[in-house]
């Protein structure tokens, strides 16, 4: 079985290979785009410019195809992006190397079309986007292994309400996302919160740049 690459270019943005397909998630506007290796696809979770920033230069630098949902869709046609694929809430994209990714809708009032995205390779990894806690999320019990989760509280998921998501779904390793860049946000304190429910997933924070193999 192969092993599934994690790197964190801070806030929401990842770097995920699995299966040999290469997969970068919410490229923000000051992300170092240089340090940023092969990509053969860019996953948006909605169109705010902190998830959307560097979507065209990354894509034509890339040779990358985008996957987002129809705002964004709409946004990088516009922008000139020529390879780009729409995905609507609970539709399932099959890439190669039998890599599927699924479009779950988030809790993210203030975006027309927010999603976050189960990835499913030879791991199963959901990137929750932008969103607060909320039931439907239960649904995605037993089916991720790991889970990206925002805490900063900034228009999204707190410590507390991450606990919350964490607790619906049940992943095996959680790596906190979503703060050190627009906002503050701690793991330490995402620990206690599940303490407190007496959950005992592993909270693993990723340093910036780092590569986590799992």
């Amino acid at each position: 079985m192969r092993e599934m690459r994690i790197i964190w270019y801070g806030h929401a943005c990842f770097w995920v290979e699995t299966n040999g397909v290469r997969l970068l998630i919410d490229p923000y506007p000051e992300v170092d785009d240089d340090r940023i290796g092969e990509v053969d696809y860019i996953l948006i979770t909605h169109e705010h410019v902190d998830h959307y920033g560097k979507v065209e230069l990354l894509s034509r630098l890339r040779d990358a195809t985008v996957i987002a949902p129809p705002t964004v869709y709409m946004m990088a046609i516009s922008d000139g992006v020529t390879k780009v694929r729409e995905i609507r809430e609970g539709q399932t994209i099959e890439l190669e190397n039998g890599v599927k990714v699924t479009a779950v809708y988030m809790e993210h009032p203030s975006s027309q079309y927010p999603v976050g995205y189960l990835i499913e390779g030879d791991k199963r990894l959901f990137h929750a986007g932008d969103t607060y806690s909320t039931p439907h999320l239960q649904r995605l019990r037993g089916k991720v292994d790991v889970l990206l989760v925002p805490i900063s509280g900034r228009s999204t998921a707190n410590e507390r309400e991450a606990a919350q998501i964490v607790e619906d779904i049940r992943p095996r390793i959680v790596i906190p996302m979503h703060y050190g860049v627009y906002g503050t946000g701690s793991p330490d304190k995402l620990r206690e919160e599940l303490q407190k429910r007496r959950i005992w997933t592993l909270v693993r924070p990723m340093e910036l740049y780092e590569e986590l193999t799992l």
